[in-house]
């Protein structure tokens, strides 16, 4: 029992993968833009909430990736920050159109609102505190000359792997999903992207409903429709994993149940596509929010195993020395305990996620980010390259 467990646990980021590049062959080469092809309009929207350590600089990178793509307009939106962000932001107010919101009303409605206001063939969205070449524009919508292709993502790198066991923990897990994405990306198309940068057709825009997080949905849109979300891996764009185990388990808590919120409402339409996107995205997606479930039930049975052979007292021995470790690996940052705190700290985040959404139907259309995340880094990874 607990071995089968532990394989449903891993099927999302082993069995699934290794499946897909055993048993699926590659698609043809999608087709790219010409270099010397007129580049469709396009329109670069991004939400702020309290970004006022980076907004100056994201936002100047943002008009350089206009002037370097050409037919570019720049859409900027802040959800009543508490800070300089909205400030800051105004210094720009002849290059970009800046919607500054008066009370708080979350990410997916500040983008609905820039899409609305905007007229584009093409919709590029972007975090805050997302830091990419300038040239990211031109080479995330090359892919879309081909009719197949709905969306493009470039690939996440976080750029702080070192300062932490959870940040090294989090570039890991990141790494691993973006094999996965390349895997996928050859073979079926991308299963859903994330927000960090993402370009897709108008045409394939519907506005998410307020309190659903838009970048899962509006990807999922794609997936049902038939069109193809590719991964442009030379395309890399970088942003920081947070350093706490207890922010990240909080962001976690968040994100699981963002997403589950988001298949919930998509399922009626995801559970009437086709045999092999299906297993796709019951692999990719709900399984891995299911992950800390299996987890647990895996160690509940080997615990009654161990309790079968050798009894009450070796099972009472096993768990205390696995607190004791834990707690080492916590507070002391002994690796690789530290390690094994900090993904269990996060699995229990995904686990309380699933149930906020699934028995207290919570939602976060608007939340404070992490700060970690947001903050400049003393101590960056010197593997990254300078942007």
């Amino acid at each position: 029992m607990a071995g089968a467990l532990m394989l449903l646990a891993v099927h999302p980021i082993l069995t699934y993968p290794v499946s897909l590049a055993l048993f699926v062959r590659k698609r043809p080469p999608v087709r790219l833009r010409a270099a010397d092809a007129p580049r469709p309009s396009l329109a670069i929207c991004m939400c702020a909430y309290r970004e006022e350590s980076v907004i100056a600089a994201k936002i100047e990178r943002l008009i350089e990736i206009a002037e370097a793509y050409g037919p570019a307009t720049i859409h900027v939106y802040t959800d009543a920050p508490s800070d300089d962000t909205a400030v800051i932001a105004q210094r720009y107010a002849d290059r970009i159109e800046l919607v500054i919101g008066t009370e708080r009303a979350g990410k997916t409605y500040g983008m609905n609102l820039l899409v609305a206001r905007s007229q584009s063939d093409l919709l590029m969205f972007t975090d805050a505190n997302v830091e990419s070449e300038a040239d990211v524009a031109i080479e995330l919508t090359a892919p879309l000359a081909d009719p197949t292709v709905g969306c493009t993502t470039a690939q996440l790198i976080y750029s702080n792997s070192r300062e932490s066991s959870t940040s090294r923990l989090g570039s890991f897990y990141w790494a691993l999903e973006e094999w996965i994405k390349r895997i996928e990306s050859d073979r079926i198309g991308l299963v859903g992207c994330d927000g960090a940068m993402f370009v897709m057709r108008r045409a394939l825009h519907t506005p998410p409903p307020p309190h659903l997080i838009d970048d899962l949905y509006l990807s999922l849109q794609i997936l049902v429709s038939g069109s193809r979300i590719v991964s442009v891996d030379h395309v890399e764009v970088f942003e920081r994993s947070a350093t706490g185990a207890d922010e990240e388990k909080r962001r976690k808590q968040r994100i699981a149940c963002q997403a589950i919120n988001v298949h919930r409402a998509m399922w009626p339409r995801l559970r009437r596509m086709a045999a092999l996107p299906l297993y796709a995205y019951v692999s990719h997606r709900p399984m891995k929010w299911l992950m800390p479930f299996f987890v647990a039930g895996a160690g509940l049975a080997l615990l009654a195993a161990i309790g079968a052979v050798a009894g009450a007292a070796a099972v009472g021995g096993v768990v205390l020395l696995a607190a004791i470790l834990l707690l080492i690996g916590e507070k002391a940052q002994i690796k690789p305990f530290s390690l094994f705190s900090s993904a269990l700290l996060s699995l229990f985040g995904v686990a309380q996620g699933v149930i906020e959404s699934v028995v207290f139907k919570k939602t976060y259309a608007i939340w404070d980010p992490a700060m970690s995340v947001r903050l400049d880094a003393q101590a960056t990874d010197p593997d990254r390259p300078a942007a």
